[in-house]
C-alpha cells in the first residue's frame, strides 16, 4: 500500500506523518509526504523544516525523515497514491488546484502554525507537539481501522 500525506510547505504536519509512518516499518506500508506550496529557496522555510527535525529528534524518529520537501504534482499522485491524507481544508483547496486528488481522500483538519488557535509565534513548540501529538494519533488510528 502506498501512502501520499500532503500538507502545505512539506515542512511539518506531512513531513511528521510520513517520518512516523516509516519508522513503523510496517510491511507492505511505501509512504511519501508533500507540500502544495513548497519554497525550498526560502530560509525561513528552511528554518521550519529544521524545527521539525528537532521535534522528530526528541520523538527519536529523525533518523526516518527525509532531506527536503517535495513539491506535489499529477505524477506523484497518480505513481504513489493509493491512499492520500490531507492535512486540512486549506491543503485541500489548494491541492484540487494544482492536481485531481482520489474521491477516496482524507482530510484530517490538523491546524497548521499560523492558522486557527496556534498564530502565537512564541509558542511555536508547544503548537508543534501538539501537532505531534495529533498526527500520531491519526496514523495509528488509520491503522487500526484498516
Amino acid at each position: 500500500m502506498n501512502i501520499h500525506f500532503i500538507c502545505r510547505g512539506n515542512v511539518l504536519r506531512s513531513l511528521i506523518a510520513e517520518t512516523y509512518l516509516r519508522s513503523l516499518n510496517i510491511d507492505g506500508v511505501d509512504v511519501i509526504s508533500s507540500g502544495t506550496n513548497v519554497n525550498w529557496d526560502d530560509p525561513q522555510e528552511r528554518e521550519y523544516f529544521s524545527n521539525t527535525l528537532d521535534v522528530l529528534k526528541r520523538h527519536e524518529i529523525h533518523m526516518h525523515a527525509k532531506r527536503k520537501p517535495d513539491q506535489l504534482d499529477q505524477d506523484r499522485i497518480d505513481g504513489h497514491s493509493d491512499f492520500v491524507v490531507l492535512m486540512n481544508q486549506r491543503v485541500v483547496d489548494e491541492a484540487n488546484k494544482l492536481v485531481i486528488l482520489p474521491s477516496d481522500t482524507l482530510n484530517w483538519m490538523i491546524t497548521d502554525i499560523g492558522e486557527g488557535h496556534r498564530t502565537n509565534h512564541e509558542e511555536r513548540e508547544q503548537y508543534e507537539e501538539e501537532i505531534y501529538h495529533e498526527i500520531i494519533r491519526e496514523v495509528n488510528a488509520l491503522f487500526t481501522a484498516r
